[in-house]
């Protein structure tokens, strides 16, 4: 796979950087802002999503690790004793938490991501989702230890350089896992995966990998009536618009399609296919620049009495690593971080939390969280991260 560093931050620096200084989005400001959502995350509550899912502390972590906070620093110290000490029991929990130790260091902590991915595969449902999930023994038994290696250094404000990984680590799927699941948790596995798979972790190609592909594959939901008309994607490519859902009987919307672009983009790369030449990708970022909002979640969810602001930050997290991951600063022709930072700047409280995403569903904690994952563009594009010289 070429390398695409760089690609996407030079094209948004040429194209964007001047715009956004005309209307105040110069980096100062944006940093200022994300310094106040971490003073907001440091004495926030951590609650829990609903009966599945217990608290927030690998969101948390993961935000404040991307946000640039030392690993030193005594909330970042608390959060990671929590969840290292938390067995492992949900998939939300379980991808974010391989996320935040491949952050923090992908060597120091293989085998707790290893434990991790073990996990993940053992929860995989058999038509290719993952679902809340359930404790798997093999996960248990793996070892969770850590291991020594050359330790991970910040070389920017929430950016560590990777250290190299020393050795490569398969698993296997050892247990079946339920029927079915939904698209939510299957996207948060995805990431989960790319993490692993980050770390060393081998993962099961024709097991797991191909079926999870297949699932986004088959669940695209096609376009209906004028929606059939094709739409720019890039640079003289045009696809129709297809997008996915939360159940595939219910209509597409914006939450679900931006996370399986990512989710299929990962596993093209993980693969070894080129994303840019898919066509499942492709109708997905069609589907996202026909319907293009950062103030809405378009479709909308069919959850919380359809409101169109439902999940909206929810949202933004997964069009910020829709735009990552396929490694694009526009969407059709929306410069996505442009408008959402735009409009995050304007939308943060005094208080330095963000809440706009519909009181039935979400709370400030997660708002903030989603809001400066996206202000940091945390999502990192798809390619090997490069390691630190000997």
């Amino acid at each position: 796979m070429r390398d695409r560093v760089g690609i996407w931050g030079v094209a948004l620096l040429a194209l964007g950087a001047g715009r956004a200084a005309a209307q105040g989005l110069d980096q100062k400001r944006i940093d200022e802002a994300i310094d106040k959502g971490v003073a907001y995350l440091k004495t926030a509550e951590s609650p829990p999503w609903d009966a599945h899912i217990p608290n927030s502390d690998e969101l948390i972590l993961l935000t404040l690790l991307h946000a640039g906070v030392p690993e030193t620093d005594a909330k970042v110290q608390d959060l990671l004793s929590r969840v290292l000490a938390a067995p492992l029991e949900r998939t939300y929990k379980v991808a974010l938490l391989a996320m935040c130790l491949e952050e923090l260091d992908r060597v120091k902590y293989q085998p707790k991501i290893k434990q991790c991915a073990q996990f993940l595969v053992d929860n995989q449902c058999q038509n290719g989702q993952w679902s809340y999930g359930q404790p798997s023994p093999a996960a248990d038994g793996t070892p969770t230890g850590s291991q020594r290696g050359p330790v991970a250094s910040v070389v920017g404000p929430g950016r560590r350089e990777k250290p190299k990984v020393v050795s490569r680590v398969p698993v296997q799927k050892r247990i079946v896992g339920p029927a079915t699941g939904d698209n939510s948790n299957a996207q948060y596995a995805a990431l989960g995966l790319r993490a692993c798979h980050d770390a060393g972790i081998v993962l099961p190609k024709d097991t797991v990998i191909r079926p999870a592909k297949r699932w986004w594959t088959t669940s695209q939901l096609g376009a209906q009536g004028g929606d059939k008309a094709a739409v720019a994607t890039g640079p003289g490519m045009t696809a129709e618009p297809r997008g996915w859902s939360y159940h595939v009987e219910d209509p597409a919307y914006s939450s679900m399609t931006a996370g399986a672009v990512g989710a299929v983009c990962i596993y093209d790369h993980i693969l070894g296919e080129d994303w840019k030449k898919d066509k499942v990708v492709a109708g997905g970022m069609a589907w996202l620049a026909k319907n293009f909002s950062v103030t809405e979640n378009v479709g909308p969810c069919q959850t919380g009495g359809r409101e169109p602001k439902e999940f909206l930050y929810y949202y933004l997290y997964a069009l910020e690593r829709a735009g990552m991951l396929y490694d694009t600063a526009f969407i059709g022709r929306n410069d996505w971080y442009f408008e959402g930072a735009r409009v995050l700047l304007a939308a943060q409280k005094p208080d330095g939390s963000w809440a706009e995403s519909g009181p039935a569903t979400m709370r400030p904690t997660w708002d903030t969280c989603f809001a400066i994952l996206f202000l940091k563009r945390a999502t990192r594009p798809l390619v090997v991260s490069v390691d630190r010289p000997k």
